[in-house]
């Protein structure tokens, strides 16, 4: 991975250099265009323009840049023991997670990372003593019940049994997944608790022809396709074994719940058992995420300390990604705060969607994301995705890139388990290491420098220049380049951000940017 080539010079710090114009030390502009200012722009055009530059012109020195902090929150979720496909007969990591632990090892160990201080806690956080898997109610204990354990309800109607006695057809309870102990924890008074053992699955059918009244394609196979008309009564679904007219109007064929009392009706297959958990293991607390479990540190020994707590961990558990992220955003911004020499970035490394604690929608959680990159002391999120293809979907890599967007990074780093992950991971890591310390810049308040009179330049490979506008604050950015700063509560100036759309043209390398001291700033 090629480290970005960023150099930051101080070109004059004299106060009476004498630039004619305005004073736009409370920046914000309100002028139409955005973008570059051309030398006709400039007081009295081009020439003019010149001569002022040139007339600013003074001592140049090498500013330094913003030193960088990184607060890591990794998924630990038992998909990450997902096992990779073999690539080669050489020693390759077995599962997602030994791919990820090796890549954050090297990324801690690398000399490039020596001076960044790294902090990092994994989610989900579990209930101690509670187990993931279950079969009973009674080994969850206090994270009970078991997800096997649901209320159901009778709905009038019988499944065909082979001329025994017919199996009442059962459904969930209310909207669904209620989760109970005993009868009354169910919602409505004809409810049961039950056990659920499994699934029947009956077999696809395909229905000829087109009898009257809409179809619903219920699922698929590779050579079957499975439709059910609407129905009004059970006559109207003869045409499909083992169905049966569902209240809502149609012919039911899908899956069977299967209890130790109601088994499997003939023809819908054996009743097979699927993993259970115990349903509140997951800690949804916000606290569980806000507090690290190694704190953020760029001592020499805080590698050591990462490479322990990496180890130590198992996968386990379900991807409570809302607390998780919210917690992650407010340790970074207390962290912040109380270190307004750096810039502080949080890492969301996640192989799956969420599933579990509120919020649960990528828009909400995005809002958190949204949020934090606000603030007073701006924290940007970075989102690295394990994903293979199949498990990120034609929306997943949108739905990942709106919660780098919100965060300010405009787009997501997805790692395709198809490919070296090891690798793959560690080049996002290095990815975000460098874009995070090429955005940032310090500003020196002891030399007097007169933030009124402060211009940002970039210049690419070809050495081809351009300058930037102020555009006041973060809000104001937009699609178009430019910078602003970020000041502290009573207004005064911390440091120079640029905006996320001149940010990411730094991810390519080859960018340099010059901080010119002397002139009236120039502002959109």
């Amino acid at each position: 991975m090629r480290r970005l080539g960023v150099s930051l010079w101080w070109i004059g710090l004299v106060a009476t250099l004498g630039c004619s114009s305005d004073d736009p030390s409370e920046a914000g502009g309100s002028a139409a265009s955005g973008g570059l200012l051309s030398d006709d722009e400039l007081p009295g055009g081009s020439s003019e323009g010149d001569d002022q530059r040139q007339q600013c012109l003074g001592e140049t020195r090498e500013a330094e840049a913003l030193g960088l902090d990184m607060y890591v929150m990794l998924d630990i979720s038992a998909s990450m023991l997902e096992v990779l496909p073999q690539l080669s007969p050489l020693d390759i990591a077995a599962t997602k997670w030994d791919a990820v632990r090796q890549s954050l090892q090297s990324f801690i160990q690398a000399p490039e990372t020596a001076e960044i201080g790294i902090g990092i806690q994994y989610f989900p956080q579990v209930q101690t003593d509670v187990p993931f898997s279950c079969s009973t109610n009674e080994q969850c204990g206090a994270g009970g019940p078991c997800s096997n354990s649901i209320c159901v309800t009778d709905d009038g109607l019988n499944l065909p049994n082979d001329g025994l006695p017919e199996i009442p057809f059962v459904r969930l309870a209310g909207d669904g997944g209620s989760f109970c102990f005993a009868d009354g924890d169910c919602p409505g008074q004809d409810d049961r608790c039950e056990t659920v053992v499994g699934e029947c699955v009956i077999p696809p059918n395909t229905v000829q022809g087109n009898p009257e009244g809409a179809f619903i394609n219920i699922s698929a196979t590779p050579d079957t396709t499975l439709v059910s008309p609407v129905c009004s009564t059970q006559a109207d679904c003869a045409a499909i074994a083992n169905s049966v007219c569902d209240p809502i109007g149609v012919c039911q064929n899908q899956a069977v719940i299967c209890t130790p009392v109601l088994g499997c009706p003939a023809g819908a297959g054996a009743c097979l058992p699927f993993p259970y958990s115990c349903v509140n293991q997951t800690r949804c607390e916000v606290s569980e995420y806000a507090t690290p479990a190694v704190a953020i540190s760029s001592d020499a020994a805080r590698s050591a300390i990462l490479i322990q707590s990496l180890r130590s961990q198992i996968p386990n558990g379900l991807t409570p990604t809302g607390p998780a992220l919210r917690g992650a955003l407010e340790h970074a911004q207390t962290w912040a705060e109380q270190n307004p020499a750096r810039q502080v970035v949080t890492v969301l490394a996640t192989d799956g969607f969420p599933t579990e604690c509120t919020p649960l929608e990528i828009p909400d959680i995005a809002q958190i994301a949204s949020t934090a990159y606000g603030a007073a002391r701006p924290v940007r999120t970075f989102v690295i995705g394990v994903f293979g293809s199949g498990d990120l979907g034609a929306d997943g890599q949108e739905r990942l890139d709106t919660l780098a967007r919100a965060g300010g990074t405009e787009r997501a780093i997805v790692v395709n388990t198809g490919g070296n992950v090891a690798e793959n991971f560690l080049n996002a890591l290095n990815l975000i290491r460098d874009t995070a310390v090429s955005c940032e810049f310090k500003l020196d308040a002891s030399a007097g420098l007169d933030y009124g009179r402060v211009n940002l330049q970039v210049s690419d490979a070809n050495s081809t220049a351009r300058d930037l506008f102020n555009v006041g604050d973060l809000s104001a950015c937009g699609a178009d380049e430019g910078w602003y700063y970020v000041r502290d509560d009573a207004g005064n100036p911390l440091q120079i951000n640029v905006c996320p759309s001149t940010c990411a043209t730094f991810m390519a390398g080859g960018i340099r940017a010059d901080l010119q001291i002397g002139c009236a700033t120039r502002i959109r």
